[in-house]
C-alpha cells in the first residue's frame, strides 16, 4: 500500500491510499477461500464449490468485504507507522468506492488528528512546594468533625434559626388557592436553599432568626426535569410553617468518647489526628506540585487544537451551564446573556484542558503508562463509596454509557502526572514564620 498524506490545516489531513492489484487480488482470494470453507452449496461439499459459482452468488457481498478489509488495514497501517494519529475513525462512503479483482484500488479520506507538537523535556524538572504544617486550629476542627459524627439531633426550645439548624416544617405548593403539592413534618437543612426538590431562593432569608410558629412564603420555579411531571416548568407559591428547630448536640470528649475511637487519652487522639492531617496535606501538596509542573510544561508548548473538538466541549459547557441556571430559576433571556458573557472565559479553560489532555497523552505514550483492571476497579470502588452506591451499579453505569474509556484515560493521566512529579526535584519553600 502507498500513502499520500496532505495537511489541510491544524489537526486535519487528507489521505490518499493506493492498493496495488496483487494486494487486491490477495484479499479477494482470502475472502473466497473463507466463504468456501464455511458455506455448503447444493451439490458440493464445503471447500469444493467452483470459484465461478461463488463469484456469481457472493460477488457483490465479497466486494464489500474486500473494500472494508482493505480500508481497515490501510487505516491501521497509517497509525502503526505513525503517519497519522487520528482522534476518531474517518467517515468513508463505502458505497461510493469501487474495487475489482486484479485492479488498482484507490480511495481517499479526511481525518481529524491529534495536535502535532514537540514533546517538552519533562524529566528532572524543579518545582517549589510549600512546607506541610498542621496547626492546633486544624486539629481542633478535626476533633469537632469527629464529635459531629456522633452528634444527636435534638429539638431546642425557644431558639432562633441559625446556620446548620435542621427545621421541621409543614409546606404547601400553591397555584393561586389550589394546593398542588404538600407535606407535613418535612426536614429542611437551613442554608441549603432546597426544600422538597424546590429551589427556594429567599427562604433562608425569610426564616433566619425566626422561632417555632413562624411562617414564610416564597415564589418557586419548578425545574424542567422535576420527577413530578405535573409540576414541571410551573411557578408556584411555597408556603412554609416552622414547627420545630433541631440542632446537632456534640458529645463531650470524655473517657467514653476516647474509648469508642480507640484512644487512651486526648494527647494520643490529637497526635493521631495531626498525623492524618499531615498525610492529607502531603497529598494535596503533591497534587498542587503536579499542576504546577504540567502548567510549566504547557507554557513551553506550541499546540494548535482541533477546532471542532473545542466547539464540542464548549457546547457541553453551555448545556451544563444552562441546566444549572434553569434550576436556579434564572429567566431564559438572562440565561443566554450570561452564557454569552462567560463563553470567552469558558473557551480559554476548555482549550487549556484539551492542551493538558494531549500533552499528558503524549508523555503517557512515551512512558508506556498502562491502566490495569485493578486500577479501574479501585476507581469504581472509590466512586461507589463517595456516592453511597453499590459497586456493581456504578460499574454498570460506566459500561452502559461507554464511560469506562474516559475513566481509564483519567486514571492514565493521573498516573502520568504522578510520574512527572516523582521524576522532578521538589524544593520546599522556606517557612516565612521561621
Amino acid at each position: 500500500m502507498d500513502f499520500a498524506v496532505d495537511a489541510l490545516g491544524p489537526c486535519r489531513k487528507r489521505v490518499k491510499v493506493t492498493v496495488p492489484p496483487d494486494r487486491v487480488q490477495e484479499e479477494y482470494d482470502r475472502q473466497y477461500d473463507e466463504i468456501n470453507d464455511t458455506v455448503a452449496l447444493p451439490g458440493f461439499r464445503k471447500g469444493r464449490a467452483p470459484r465461478k459459482i461463488l463469484e456469481k452468488r457472493f460477488g457483490t457481498t465479497l466486494s464489500g468485504e474486500v473494500k472494508e478489509k482493505l480500508v481497515k488495514t490501510a487505516h491501521e497501517k497509517l497509525i502503526d507507522d505513525k503517519q497519522i494519529e487520528p482522534l476518531r475513525p474517518p467517515e468513508i462512503d463505502f458505497e461510493a468506492l469501487e474495487v475489482e479483482p486484479e485492479k488498482v484500488f484507490e480511495f481517499e479520506f479526511e481525518v481529524v488528528t491529534k495536535p502535532e507538537f514537540e514533546t517538552p523535556a519533562y524529566k528532572e524538572l524543579e518545582v517549589e512546594i510549600p512546607a506541610v504544617h498542621v496547626s492546633d486550629e486544624q486539629i481542633d476542627g478535626a476533633v469537632d468533625h469527629l464529635r459531629r459524627s456522633e452528634a444527636a439531633l435534638e429539638t431546642v426550645e425557644d431558639a432562633e434559626v441559625t446556620d446548620e439548624d435542621v427545621l421541621v416544617v409543614d409546606w404547601k405548593a400553591l397555584d393561586g388557592d389550589s394546593v398542588e403539592a404538600h407535606d407535613d413534618n418535612a426536614y429542611y437543612l437551613f442554608g441549603r436553599g432546597v426544600l422538597a426538590n424546590f429551589v427556594a431562593k429567599g427562604l433562608d432569608d425569610a426564616l433566619r432568626g425566626a422561632k417555632a410558629g413562624a411562617d414564610a412564603s416564597v415564589k418557586v420555579r419548578v425545574g424542567p426535569d422535576d420527577p413530578r411531571e405535573e409540576l414541571r416548568d410551573r411557578e408556584l407559591d411555597l408556603r412554609v410553617d416552622l414547627k420545630e428547630i433541631k440542632r446537632y448536640l456534640l458529645p463531650e470528649v470524655d473517657e467514653a468518647f476516647l474509648k469508642r475511637h480507640d484512644y487512651d487519652d486526648v494527647e494520643e487522639m490529637r497526635a493521631d489526628i495531626a498525623k492524618k492531617l499531615g498525610r492529607l496535606a502531603g497529598r494535596e501538596r503533591d497534587r498542587l506540585a503536579e499542576e504546577k509542573l504540567v502548567d510549566s510544561l504547557l507554557a513551553g508548548v506550541e499546540m494548535s487544537l482541533p477546532e471542532e473538538f473545542v466547539e464540542k466541549e464548549l457546547e457541553n459547557w453551555a448545556r451544563q451551564k444552562r441546566t444549572g441556571l434553569e434550576i436556579e430559576q434564572v429567566p431564559a433571556e438572562e440565561i443566554e446573556k450570561k452564557i454569552d458573557e462567560e463563553r470567552a472565559d469558558a473557551k480559554t479553560h476548555v482549550e487549556k484542558d484539551l492542551r493538558r489532555f494531549f500533552l499528558l497523552d503524549r508523555i503517557a505514550d512515551a512512558e508506556e503508562v498502562k491502566v490495569s483492571e485493578a486500577d479501574l476497579l479501585q476507581a469504581i470502588q472509590a466512586i461507589a463509596h463517595a456516592y453511597g452506591r453499590p459497586e456493581e451499579e456504578v460499574l454498570a453505569s460506566f459500561r452502559d454509557g461507554d464511560r469506562i474509556t474516559e475513566l481509564a484515560s483519567q486514571i492514565r493521566h493521573r498516573k502520568t502526572s504522578d510520574l512527572i512529579r516523582r521524576q522532578a526535584k521538589l524544593v520546599e519553600a522556606q517557612d516565612a514564620e521561621k
